[in-house]
Protein backbone atom coordinates (compact mmCIF):
# COMPACT_ATOMS: atom_id res chain seq x y z
CA UNK A 1 0.00 0.00 0.00
CA UNK A 2 1.46 3.45 -0.84
CA UNK A 3 0.71 6.94 0.42
CA UNK A 4 0.14 9.26 -2.12
CA UNK A 5 -0.12 12.93 -0.74
CA UNK A 6 -0.56 15.79 -4.22
CA UNK A 7 1.08 19.28 -3.28
CA UNK A 8 -0.78 21.92 -4.25
CA UNK A 9 -0.15 23.37 -7.89
CA UNK A 10 1.96 26.14 -8.15
CA UNK A 11 1.13 29.32 -10.65
CA UNK A 12 3.56 32.64 -10.86
CA UNK A 13 2.28 36.18 -8.96
CA UNK A 14 2.92 39.27 -9.02
CA UNK A 15 3.77 40.99 -5.28
CA UNK A 16 3.82 44.60 -5.17
CA UNK A 17 4.96 46.64 -1.96
CA UNK A 18 6.83 49.70 -0.97
CA UNK A 19 9.88 49.71 0.82
CA UNK A 20 9.85 51.17 4.47
CA UNK A 21 12.73 53.12 4.42
CA UNK A 22 12.86 54.81 0.86
CA UNK A 23 9.22 54.71 -0.04
CA UNK A 24 9.82 53.07 -3.58
CA UNK A 25 7.55 50.69 -5.20
CA UNK A 26 9.17 46.66 -5.18
CA UNK A 27 7.87 44.26 -7.54
CA UNK A 28 8.69 40.48 -6.82
CA UNK A 29 7.03 37.37 -8.91
CA UNK A 30 6.72 34.52 -6.55
CA UNK A 31 5.76 30.74 -7.69
CA UNK A 32 3.81 30.01 -4.85
CA UNK A 33 -0.38 27.99 -4.49
CA UNK A 34 -2.22 31.05 -4.06
CA UNK A 35 -2.01 35.03 -4.38
CA UNK A 36 -2.21 35.23 -0.35
CA UNK A 37 0.49 32.89 -0.04
CA UNK A 38 2.73 34.57 -2.47
CA UNK A 39 1.99 38.19 -0.01
CA UNK A 40 2.62 36.09 3.33
CA UNK A 41 5.98 35.44 1.58
CA UNK A 42 7.43 38.08 0.40
CA UNK A 43 6.00 40.04 3.97
CA UNK A 44 7.90 37.14 5.86
CA UNK A 45 11.08 37.50 3.72
CA UNK A 46 11.26 41.15 3.43
CA UNK A 47 10.49 42.85 7.18
CA UNK A 48 10.81 46.41 5.31
CA UNK A 49 8.74 45.82 2.39
CA UNK A 50 4.84 46.88 3.59
CA UNK A 51 3.27 44.13 0.81
CA UNK A 52 0.39 45.95 -1.15
CA UNK A 53 -2.79 43.53 -1.14
CA UNK A 54 -6.13 43.27 -2.32
CA UNK A 55 -9.02 45.08 -0.90
CA UNK A 56 -11.42 42.15 -0.21
CA UNK A 57 -11.70 42.25 3.27
CA UNK A 58 -12.48 45.88 3.21
CA UNK A 59 -14.98 45.21 1.19
CA UNK A 60 -15.94 42.67 3.50
CA UNK A 61 -16.21 45.13 6.40
CA UNK A 62 -18.01 48.12 4.40
CA UNK A 63 -20.75 45.25 3.60
CA UNK A 64 -21.26 45.64 7.71
CA UNK A 65 -21.65 49.58 7.82
CA UNK A 66 -24.35 51.71 6.90
CA UNK A 67 -25.51 54.97 8.48
CA UNK A 68 -27.23 56.20 11.08
CA UNK A 69 -30.77 57.90 9.02
CA UNK A 70 -30.55 61.02 11.54
CA UNK A 71 -27.09 62.90 11.46
CA UNK A 72 -25.76 60.18 8.24
CA UNK A 73 -22.67 58.67 9.99
CA UNK A 74 -21.37 55.40 8.99
CA UNK A 75 -21.78 52.94 12.24
CA UNK A 76 -21.28 48.82 11.93
CA UNK A 77 -24.74 47.46 11.48
CA UNK A 78 -24.91 46.12 15.17
CA UNK A 79 -24.36 48.99 16.82
CA UNK A 80 -27.62 50.60 14.69
CA UNK A 81 -30.76 50.94 17.33
CA UNK A 82 -34.09 50.17 14.72
CA UNK A 83 -36.79 53.22 14.80
CA UNK A 84 -39.89 51.95 16.95
CA UNK A 85 -42.34 53.46 15.09
CA UNK A 86 -40.47 52.77 11.38
CA UNK A 87 -38.42 49.97 11.25
CA UNK A 88 -36.96 50.78 8.61
CA UNK A 89 -35.02 53.92 10.16
CA UNK A 90 -31.74 53.38 12.13
CA UNK A 91 -30.08 55.67 14.50
CA UNK A 92 -26.91 55.40 16.20
CA UNK A 93 -27.20 55.71 19.88
CA UNK A 94 -26.45 59.37 19.81
CA UNK A 95 -29.26 60.58 18.19
CA UNK A 96 -31.28 56.87 19.48
CA UNK A 97 -31.01 59.13 22.79
CA UNK A 98 -31.44 62.28 21.85
CA UNK A 99 -34.56 61.42 20.03
CA UNK A 100 -36.39 59.32 22.71
CA UNK A 101 -35.49 62.49 25.09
Amino acid sequence: MTNSTSAPSLSHFQVVAVCRKTGKPQFASVTAPSQVDADDFVADVQPDWIVIRDNSDLRFQQINFAPCDHCGHDFPVDELVPCAVEPDFHFCGDCAGKLSA
